[in-house]
């Protein structure tokens, strides 16, 4: 956690997390459960604006604008809650609580927090979609592994109904 920054996204600051009395943990100055951990990798800041195609070898929090391609492969992103990002994305795992508008591609997982605004076509094996969180689009998924699976199960006869 020592490469790392809490970011609550009701504050707009960095934080530290306290121990809620129903055993959660919430932001210490305001109470808020809109927390993310933000790492302290690549960081495209609030006053930035990228305009084309992105490639980093390493993990990357977008909290200023990006349009376009992000190829991260085997690296994570995360998009902060003032992280506005049009774009097609290809990363291990992709953390958004701010706007996203595009397509995501993701080897590990999802996860939209409560203060993100997503409108994409999401494929990827595992999602997490935080209940009051903003989402419109498509979610696939199915991996390489289970549609492989699915093709080779034999067809189930239909039954007859008399």
């Amino acid at each position: 956690m020592e490469h790392r920054v809490i970011l609550c996204a009701d504050c707009d600051a960095p934080r530290t997390l306290s121990l809620s009395t129903s055993g959660n943990l919430v932001c210490s100055s305001c109470g808020s459960d809109n927390w993310m951990y933000l790492p302290m990798t690549a960081n495209i800041r609030k006053s930035f604006s990228i305009k084309g195609d992105l490639s980093v070898k390493e993990d990357l929090t977008v909290e200023g604008q990006v349009e376009g391609k992000i190829e991260l492969n085997d690296h994570n992103l995360w998009i902060g809650p003032h992280g506005k990002v049009n774009a097609v994305i290809h990363a291990k795992s992709v953390f958004i609580a701010g706007n996203l508008i595009g397509e995501i591609f993701a080897s590990e997982m999802v996860e939209i927090k409560l203060s993100a605004s997503v409108e994409a076509d999401i494929k990827c094996p595992r999602i997490s979609i935080v209940d009051g969180a903003n989402f419109k689009g498509s979610i696939d998924t199915e991996t390489g592994e289970d549609a492989a699976a699915e093709r080779d199960l034999p067809k189930a006869d239909s039954a007859k109904v008399r």
